[in-house]
């Protein structure tokens, strides 16, 4: 077996564990506080590695830097990710909220066809066919009450209904940020730049704003001496250590492995195959947090296929 295929394997896991580890960071905490601790841990990360790079291989940063205005645009799509994300994660379940974060791979198909970068297919077109019908299939356990409705109930069906459980447009608007992100990433970075934006330096520059709005936002909590201020950071880091590091290591691991894998893999290989973290994340939301997913495996296989076809 070749490296290619353990960089894969590891970048699945870290994905699948990225979510349900979110979710247990950040019970009982300020969601501004959350997101800046993890993103804050993973640019630490990053740091650790361009210190490795440039060690081993200074000529990669010897490039111009002209290209971190133009980071800026995808860089504030990142923290709309980011913030929605964390939240959505908090008072959304697991198991329902990573199936619906598909509909990022429908809106960045979308997007490419209206600047012209993909044509409409009919491979495409079923793929979002498959995202669409998983998503509505996606059996939320309660009624927007907390009452359960059990068994089959046709409003089940209705979109509204799915858009009413906790987190799931806090998960859309995660969605539209992410797929904000990648096209930006597309049209302003690398259709200008090219290769000059050494990949983990890029991903550090445009992380860098949700850490420092993260930090504005806590000081002026903490200027006019409210709740959940920047010693929350501390908090979290005390309380939940261990978490926090497994999350930092599984979930920018995974975007390195992502980099690893594209040695072997084009990325038609690489994102279909991510999607399988999915199950990971199910799984996790059930044996965790107790959640009711015996009815999501079918809907989050549709929509994981349905992904697949979008990315290939």
């Amino acid at each position: 077996m070749h490296l290619g295929f353990l960089f894969l394997g590891l970048r699945v896991i870290g994905m699948g564990l990225e979510r349900p580890l979110v979710k247990r960071l950040g019970q009982g905490f300020n969601p501004i506080a959350v997101v800046t601790v993890y993103v804050g841990l993973g640019e630490l990360f990053f740091l650790l590695i361009i210190a490795g790079q440039y060690i081993s291989r200074p000529e990669q940063f010897a490039g111009g830097y002209h290209w971190l205005g133009l980071a800026m645009v995808p860089a504030l799509c990142n923290a709309l990710s980011f913030f929605t994300f964390i939240r959505a994660m908090q008072v959304g379940e697991v198991s329902l909220l990573t199936p619906l974060f598909a509909t990022a791979f429908v809106l960045m198909y979308v997007f490419d066809t209206l600047a012209g970068y993909a044509q409409l297919g009919a491979l495409p077109i079923l793929g979002i066919l498959l995202v669409s019908l998983g998503v509505i299939f996606l059996n939320p356990g309660a009624d927007g009450t907390g009452q359960s409705l059990g068994g089959w109930h046709w409003r089940k069906l209705n979109p509204v209904w799915l858009l009413r459980q906790p987190g799931a447009g806090l998960m859309l608007l995660n969605a539209l940020g992410v797929a904000g992100a990648r096209f930006f990433d597309k049209t302003l970075v690398d259709a200008q730049l090219g290769s000059a934006a050494p990949p983990v330096l890029y991903a550090l520059v445009v992380n860098a704003p949700t850490v420092l709005i993260g930090l504005a936002v806590l000081g002026v909590l903490s200027a006019r001496k409210r709740p959940g201020g920047l010693p929350e950071l501390q908090r979290i880091v005390s309380a939940r250590t261990g978490t926090a590091l497994v999350l930092t290591l599984m979930g920018q691991g995974a975007f390195i492995m992502g980099l690893y894998s594209l040695n072997w893999f084009p990325p038609s290989v690489v994102e279909p195959v991510t999607q399988l973290g999915v199950f990971i994340a199910i799984a996790l939301g059930g044996l965790w947090f107790h959640e009711p997913v015996r009815a999501r495996w079918l809907p989050a296989a549709m929509v994981v296929g349905g992904a697949g076809l979008l990315l290939i």
